[in-house]
């Protein structure tokens, strides 16, 4: 009886951990260079969307780590081993890993190599070139100029009537989001990517400016949770 009861058990920690591990395996892990630019746009973003479909909502995790190019790659690297550490290695702890960073003044090979870094490893490289603030930007306007990162700062002070500070608790997601200029913006930066696929010619991520993969992520979204953001 008593061997029974703990084969029983046993099975039923069994379903337990599988179910865990599946549960684990749904969420996704997003690393920032920023500490509150980008996590602060990504969690509105992630609610915002979750509140709207019908779909099982996504989990996710943000993590703001102040680092940039190399060290932030590293950075995750550093947190799956804990994790292995921690859980054991049998636990799938993110179905998707997006990291997020900008080119900013940082050198051209360290900005390339992070990127090549983050896809070797299988991470989700959302890269801007030269700032994140070029992707709101786009909401509003399409520009393909070399402007540089100040530029962009200044645009966004006119266009929100407020002094725009990086990494200042700014809630800009829903000073700027609406169906349609999300809309605008996906083709505006799907647009900005493809002035790069020249035939025969070869850019490195350091000279596509300006350039931001956040299409890619707001893509990666519409599949999961199996929404249109030009419906929402």
């Amino acid at each position: 009886m008593a061997e029974q009861l703990f084969k029983k058990r046993k099975q039923e920690r069994k379903e337990r951990n599988k179910k865990n591990r599946k549960l684990l395996s749904e969420k996704w892990l997003f690393v920032c260079e920023g500490s509150k630019t980008e996590p602060n746009y990504i969690k509105s973003l992630v609610n915002y969307v979750n509140e709207k479909t019908k779909a099982s909502k996504l989990k996710i995790q943000v993590e703001g780590e102040g680092r940039n190019t190399e060290d932030l790659v590293r950075s995750i690297d550093n947190l799956l081993t804990d994790i292995d550490v921690y859980k054991g290695k049998s636990d799938i702890p993110y179905a998707k890993i997006f990291i997020l960073f900008d080119k900013d003044s940082f050198g051209a090979d360290k900005f390339d190599n992070a990127i090549r870094m983050s896809e070797s490893r299988g991470y989700i490289p959302i890269w801007s070139n030269e700032c994140f603030e070029l992707w709101y930007v786009l909401h509003y306007i399409y520009c393909d100029a070399d402007n540089g990162r100040e530029w962009y700062f200044d645009k966004l002070s006119d266009i929100l009537n407020i002094k725009y500070k990086k990494e200042k608790a700014m809630d800009v997601f829903s000073q700027i989001y609406s169906p349609e200029r999300v809309k605008l913006a996906l083709k505006r930066a799907e647009k900005l990517d493809s002035n790069f696929q020249i035939e025969n010619a070869q850019f490195p991520p350091s000279k596509k400016v300006p350039c931001t993969k956040m299409y890619i992520l707001l893509r990666e979204l519409e599949k999961r949770l199996k929404i249109k953001f030009n419906n929402l």
